[in-house]
Order: structure tokens, then sequence, then C-alpha cells
């Protein structure tokens, strides 16, 4: 199973809009209907902000994930609900827009540890990093939730670092002078992807 995370951002004062479109829609089917992996298994999104972070444990690629959901109608109608709140347009059934989103979109894994419990509970917090900074402080957050049980994933795109728990753990102590701002972020759904049969 492999970890990615996506992030985009949505307009000023869309936040509500945002977070109800995403919140509320039917889930997917997982893919690979007769393979012995689906394609999908876990997805989780989080917001603070006008900042959007959903992620994904999948068994392929992201542009293969990303491919299979726009073929869904649920997606899809998803996606035009979004669209007027997105600060940058994109169109998912569209090949050459699919990969310019996911060039802007995905978080590189920096670090991920623990043996978190099955489907656990997640929790996440949004670092904004001092320009050029995100490497750092990415490196300090892996290197503090090294010592738990919990799962523990830290994702970076430039200077913005996502720090996921899976489990009860406090969030770790990253008061640095790299750090502009630390932002829990509300979860605003969490979907296990049920296999069809």
């Amino acid at each position: 199973m492999n970890r990615y995370a996506l992030t985009f951002p949505v307009r000023a004062g869309a936040e509500a809009a945002v977070a109800e479109i995403l919140g509320g829609y039917s889930g997917p089917p997982p893919g690979r209907p007769q393979a012995a992996r689906p394609l999908l298994d876990r997805t989780s999104v989080f917001m603070a902000g006008p900042t959007v972070v959903r992620v994904v444990d999948i068994t392929c690629p992201p542009h293969e994930a990303i491919r299979h959901l726009a073929g869904q109608p649920q997606i899809r109608a998803v996606e035009e609900r979004l669209r007027p709140h997105l600060v940058e347009d994109r169109d998912l059934s569209d090949e050459d827009s699919r990969r310019r989103f996911l060039s802007t979109a995905v978080m590189r894994v920096v670090a991920q540890h623990g043996d978190p419990a099955h489907h656990a509970a997640r929790t996440a917090v949004l670092y904004q990093a001092a320009p050029g900074a995100g490497p750092d402080v990415a490196r300090m957050l892996a290197e503090q939730g090294r010592d738990t049980d919990c799962g523990v994933t830290v994702f970076r795109r430039r200077d913005l670092v996502v720090h996921l728990v899976e489990g009860s753990v406090p969030a770790p102590d990253a008061v640095s002078a790299h750090v502009r701002s630390a932002l829990p972020m509300t979860l605003v759904t969490d979907r296990v992807v049920e296999r069809v049969s």
C-alpha cells in the first residue's frame, strides 16, 4: 500500500461550502474489481483555512488513481460543484489537466513510521514554514515522531508541511523560528473504501 497526499487551495470565503461538498458525497468503487488488491483503500480529507489536503492509501501511482476516480459519476459531480471554489481550475476528465493538477498538488512523503492499529483515527496539523525552510521543518517533525507506536507520516510540498498521526498522540512540539504557523486541521471526511465483491 502506498500513501500520498494531494493539496490544493480554495477561494477565501468558500471554506464552508467546500467542506460540505467534500464531506457529503458517496464514495467511489475501489477499482480493479477482479484483482486481489483494489486501487483504493482509504481516503481522508482535511482542511485548515483555504488549504485542502487529501491523504490517500492506494495500490497504484497517483495518476492511475486519479484517472479511475475521474471516471466515476459521483466524483465528476463533486468536481463540478468544486470548480467555482477552486483557486486553480482543473478538469480531471482531461489528461493534460490531470497532469497539471498532479504536478502542483502531490506532497512528498518525508517520513513514515510507527505501527498503528488498522484504520486508526487520523489527525493532522498543517505547518507553514518560512520561505525555503520547508525541508528543515519536515525533518524536525519526522525526528519528533520516532518514539511513538502510533503511525506518523510527514508530507511536504515546498514550504507547506503536514504532520499526520494515526492513533492518539499529542501534536509534536514544533516551536521553531522556521515555522510561520501551525494549524490543527479539520477532518472533513475519512472513508475506508469497501471492496465490491
